[in-house]
């Protein structure tokens, strides 16, 4: 029950809407569920109302229970960690293997441990490491991340610059050694 502001005459000027009633309406008790349109009355027939209202009026036993339990959060929808994060995990770089190591994927789902980064042979680590990848390498991903960096490295798109020809030597040998690797 919520009293109504006083205007500058210290004076409420809105009559109880309880028909008949010639008080004046200084509570305000709510129309419907929405909560967002209200009747004024006067002290007793705000009493009167609210001890007759009720807020799951019209509503099945499931749908209270589910309005209960989705006040638990303040009616904001949820989910359940890791499943519908705004990261995925083209986003965040695990070139170490963490999260695989421990069956953690990115996405919400477990998925069987990958040996780590460091137990495979240096040449290995290099070129997965060069190529901005994570273990265990995925034919797409590497095709990908190769077209992404040879775009980047290509002498003609770098006016004959011999670091960007050397880069770009490096990723073409990164990436056939890898692709020996992984079948391809």
């Amino acid at each position: 029950m919520r009293q109504a502001k006083k205007n500058s005459k210290n004076d409420i000027d809105r009559p109880c809407d309880h028909s008949g009633c010639t008080e004046k309406g200084l509570y305000r008790a709510p129309k419907d569920r929405t909560l967002s349109s209200y009747y004024w009355f006067c002290l007793k027939h705000v009493k009167e109302y609210n001890k007759n209202w009720n807020f799951y009026a019209g509503l099945s036993i499931e749908e209270v229970e589910q309005h209960n339990q989705n006040d638990i959060t303040w009616q904001r929808p949820t989910w359940r960690l890791g499943t519908r994060s705004t990261v995925s995990s083209k986003h965040i770089k695990d070139p170490m293997g963490m999260f695989h190591e421990v069956g953690l994927g990115m996405d919400g789902k477990h998925h069987p441990p990958v040996k780590p980064l460091e137990k495979y042979e240096r040449k290995f680590r290099e070129a997965v490491l060069f190529l901005e990848l994570e273990v265990p390498v995925k034919k797409a991903d590497l095709k990908r991340q190769y077209k992404k960096m040879a775009k980047k490295y290509h002498p003609d798109t770098n006016k004959g610059s011999k670091e960007a020809e050397k880069m770009f030597k490096k990723l073409a040998e990164a990436y056939h050694y890898l692709m020996e690797r992984i079948g391809g």
